[in-house]
């Protein structure tokens, strides 16, 4: 396994990123001859004046930051509500939370509004941008690059964000699809974005009747005379309740005989839908939770009725949200606390989200910087914070592919998970050459900034005609390193700057003025490969 302090001794050295430029498609458009002449200088005209927008190296120092000593003060064990005054390192964090990145200009917006009308806008269900629509609609039943537009441009990354989150607790994969059933992708993925903050119970019962998962647990294969345990088991282990939590063998088998009666109706020129069969239902009594309920004819219907009774899964579903959100160890009251609200409200989504999204435990020491982001969400937050967009069609075509290619390569093939548990998290995403093609992916450069210049986030940078002084080598790593609210020591500033001379200190002023869009890309590349860039 490759240590945070090994991997940093790695690739700070690696031929990945001094010697690799050459498998950067598109950088070196952008880098040398007329198109990296043509971004600078409407780059010049962009960021002209924007020194200050990410302020030093030092923790992004947008406007709001303070020194006060309670940044980050919250209580690790509290939902109660934190204040609502954010700090733009509070701001930073609540955003990467919770819609994967964001742009200087975005925290200094979330700085201004305070916490409690944040989490509203992150709340708020947006109409999609019909280029992005149309965009996504072009790869059909490609999920991974088809959710990667919406993912990196969409006007709602906390419903994906949320999606993803779904996704990997009811894992399903599309690789069990084949010819006319390919289309059943497109189907679990919208279910999956469409129920992500809307009603559980509802989400469940749309879950347990869509057609990808009754073909991925053999639900469409369970008739009366012979059931099939695979949904009934998967329900209460991985969807409900948790392994071995109040259910035994007996119970599987009984609820197994609940969730008969579910097919597919395929007809003619038409996707397969499922149907209820009643004749191929047992409509005898099945005996569940035996030491909690009386027996009782159960379908599929009354079967999740019945486990949402449980107080035990209103427990799973906050605890699994609360890790996802915010530190792995929260205690049982805690925990109730959130069981409680969410059984009480009906088994809203949104509400319990919000809670988690204002408390006192996400804005706690615990909290922040704590977790390991997957190859998806580290992309992705990457692409949002630096304002990078695919709408070119040099995007959209082989750089795109490549992407989708690079990210699945790293560990993380959208809709199709290793196996029924999902991936799995923390840690295990550094295994060595995940790491390598989490790189790889971020040298797929695409468009940046308002005005989609290609190539290099211009719009962050200082302007281009500057470029010729030695003293903007520090001015650029410190930019960057604001934008990802890196607080650099003076060692990791150097590193930085050494990338960016490559051939010695004269190389980027002075001998080598060409390569100095590929030496910042370069730059921006490793640092988004720090342990606190991948990390949230």
């Amino acid at each position: 396994m490759l240590t945070w302090d090994r991997f940093w001794q790695w690739l700070a050295t690696s031929a990945i990123i001094i010697a690799g430029v050459s498998a950067m498609s598109g950088c070196g458009a952008a880098g040398s001859g007329g198109g990296g002449g043509e971004s600078g200088s409407s780059a010049d005209a962009a960021s002209d004046g924007s020194s200050g927008t990410t302020g030093e190296s030092g923790g992004g120092s947008a406007e709001g930051s303070s020194d006060d000593g309670f940044e980050f003060g919250g209580t690790a064990q509290s939902v109660a509500v934190y204040r609502d005054t954010l700090t733009s390192n509070e701001a930073y964090h609540l955003l990467r939370r919770a819609a994967f990145g964001a742009t200087p200009e975005q925290v200094n917006d979330a700085v201004r509004k305070g916490l409690s009308a944040t989490v509203d806008d992150l709340l708020e269900s947006r109409t999609e941008p019909d280029s992005v629509i149309e965009l996504a609609e072009l790869y059909e039943d490609n999920i991974p690059k088809r959710w990667l537009v919406y993912l990196l441009d969409g006007n709602n990354p906390l419903t994906e964000q949320l999606a993803i989150f779904w996704h990997d607790r009811f894992a399903t994969s599309r690789r069990v699809l084949e010819g006319r059933d390919r289309g059943l992708a497109i189907k679990h993925w919208q279910m999956l974005r469409t129920n992500a903050l809307g009603n559980y119970r509802d989400f469940l019962e749309e879950l347990t009747i869509d057609p990808l998962m009754l073909i991925w647990l053999n639900g469409a294969n369970s008739p009366k005379d012979s059931p099939n345990e695979n949904y009934a088991r998967e329900f209460w282990e991985l969807f409900t309740l948790g392994r071995d939590v109040l259910y035994d063998e007996a119970d599987i088998r009984e609820s197994a005989r609940g969730f008969t009666g579910i097919t597919l109706l395929r007809e003619s020129d038409l996707d397969a839908r499922p149907i209820f069969d009643l004749l191929n239902h047992d409509e005898t009594l099945k005996d569940v939770f035996p030491q909690r309920a009386q027996p009782a004819n159960y379908n599929y219907i009354s079967m999740i009725d019945l486990t949402l009774e449980q107080q035990e899964s209103a427990r799973y579903v906050a605890r699994n949200l609360f890790e996802f959100f915010i530190h792995d160890h929260p205690n049982d009251g805690l925990i109730n606390t959130l069981a409680n609200q969410f059984a009480n409200g009906g088994f809203e989504i949104e509400p319990l989200v919000r809670t988690l999204l204002t408390s006192q435990a996400m804005f706690s020491s615990e909290a922040n910087g704590n977790q390991i982001t997957s190859p998806v969400e580290h992309f992705v937050g990457v692409a949002r914070t630096l304002d990078m967009h695919i709408y070119s069609e040099e995007s959209q075509g082989y750089l795109f592919d490549q992407l989708s290619h690079d990210l699945a390569a790293a560990g993380q093939d959208l809709l199709n998970p290793p196996g029924v548990e999902g991936w799995s998290e923390g840690q295990a995403w550094l295994q060595d050459q995940w790491l390598i093609n989490r790189s790889n992916a971020l040298g797929r450069v695409m468009d940046y900034g308002p005005e989609h210049t290609a190539g290099l986030p211009f719009h962050l940078l200082p302007p281009q005609s500057q470029w010729i002084e030695r003293e903007v080598r520090r001015d650029i790593v410190e930019r960057i390193a604001g934008v990802f609210h890196l607080n650099l020591t003076e060692d990791e500033i150097d590193i930085y700057i050494e990338v960016l001379d490559q051939n010695g200190w004269r190389a980027f002023h002075l001998e080598e003025p060409d390569n100095q869009p590929r030496h910042v890309f370069e730059m921006i590349r490793l640092m988004a490969m720090d342990e606190r860039v991948m990390g949230r």
